[in-house]
């Protein structure tokens, strides 16, 4: 059996013929885990939190490793005897182990890197790294401006990459998708997720035109009132507590929804392929998505076919109204959506292709001279 650390993964014990297990590098570290003062002064409040340096750029693991930080040294080396002799290291959300260590004292395993937070985070915990790694994948089949990322890749370095949709464990298909399924909805529109001040001005204008007939849920700061607390910086307020959801309670959302609006972080076109774009279609309703930079959101879903895609927010708000009043077309869309997602995306056939990819990377490419 071939055997797999995926960091931040769920552990499985037999996938099809792989064994997968993680590894948590942030317990190495207590949460109060900060350099002196005087580092504060030099380097400013972005370093002072050492968990931070670990997660957020590769200069933040350069300083850890070169420094010979007792905890960063600690887990680095548990992390080295647990996995030299593994098959496949994925580092899935973001890697931790600095790029020496990993070209001298991890060999043998295939080394995948993944670029999830893109293009936000390209430069600072992508790029530097790529040289160490045998293989990435990426989740946004869009880069930035009308960049595909496969193109973007290969401007960086040669090397295999793949795209992994990103479609988590817990989605529960329906037992029967009759017409009555995505007929029977009452919440017009639904949009889930955590806020970021781009998007809360986003859910501003949405809420002041759809009122009640929006529903918004996700786990906001000050239990659900972050957006009052906008005002106390001059900026527009967002006046509804937002309250989070169990994943039954999502489900039981999903499942009566009409239309699933999605948006993701940048407010101009360019990453695209976040949760949302999968779990809204996954659970029957239309989704309403921003579109992708270089119609990268198209690799994923047909446009006006499987969901619809719009230019901004102006435009969501019209082609909303324009599906709320049309409910056939939504429908048809709906269960296209619905097909699709339930015959390409479902995680279990995306991980063994993934996996099954990564293990056959060095029979396909040149050997590395190190």
């Amino acid at each position: 059996m071939k055997r797999v650390c995926l960091f931040n993964y769920q552990p499985i014990d037999n996938f099809q013929g792989y064994h997968i297990e993680t590894f948590d590098p942030l317990s190495y570290f207590p949460s109060d885990s900060r350099w002196s003062l005087s580092d504060l002064i030099v380097w400013g409040l972005n370093g002072y939190n050492k968990r931070r340096a670990l997660t957020a750029s590769a200069a933040g693991v350069d300083r850890l490793y070169r420094e010979r930080d007792p905890n960063y040294m600690r887990m680095a080396g548990d992390f080295i005897d647990r996995f030299r002799d593994f098959d496949i290291i994925v580092m899935s959300t973001y890697n931790f182990i600095h790029p020496e260590l990993l070209i001298r004292e991890l060999k043998k395993p295939i080394k995948i890197l993944g670029f999830i937070d893109d293009p936000l985070s390209t430069y600072m915990r992508g790029i530097p790294y790529l040289w160490a790694f045998d293989g990435a994948f990426f989740i946004s089949p869009s880069y930035l401006d009308n960049l595909q990322f496969k193109t973007a890749m290969s401007r960086w370095r040669e090397i295999p990459s793949t795209w992994w949709p990103l479609v988590p464990s817990d989605y529960n298909r329906p037992k029967s998708a009759d017409e009555a399924f995505f007929d029977n909805r009452n919440i017009d529109v639904v949009y889930v997720g955590n806020p970021s001040a781009s998007k809360v001005e986003r859910l501003i204008q949405l809420k002041r035109h759809f009122g009640p007939r929006l529903h918004v849920h996700g786990r906001w700061p000050f239990k659900g009132y972050i957006g009052f607390l906008r005002g106390l910086l001059g900026k527009p307020i967002y006046p509804y507590q937002v309250t989070s959801l169990s994943s039954a309670d999502r489900q039981e959302l999903y499942w009566n929804a009409k239309i699933g609006f999605n948006m993701h972080v940048s407010d101009t076109p360019i990453e695209s392929g976040n949760i949302r774009t999968y779990e809204t279609t996954a659970h029957g309703m239309m989704m309403l998505c921003d579109k992708g930079g270089g119609d990268g959101h198209s690799h994923i879903f047909e446009p006006n076919r499987e969901a619809v895609f719009y230019d901004n927010l102006e435009h969501a708000i019209e082609l909303i109204e324009h599906y709320l009043a049309n409910n056939d077309e939504r429908k048809t869309i709906a269960k296209a959506g619905f097909d699709r997602f339930w015959k390409d995306y479902g995680w279990e056939q995306n991980l063994l292709k993934f996996l099954n990819w990564a293990d056959n990377i060095r029979q396909t490419e040149e050997p590395r001279k190190d």
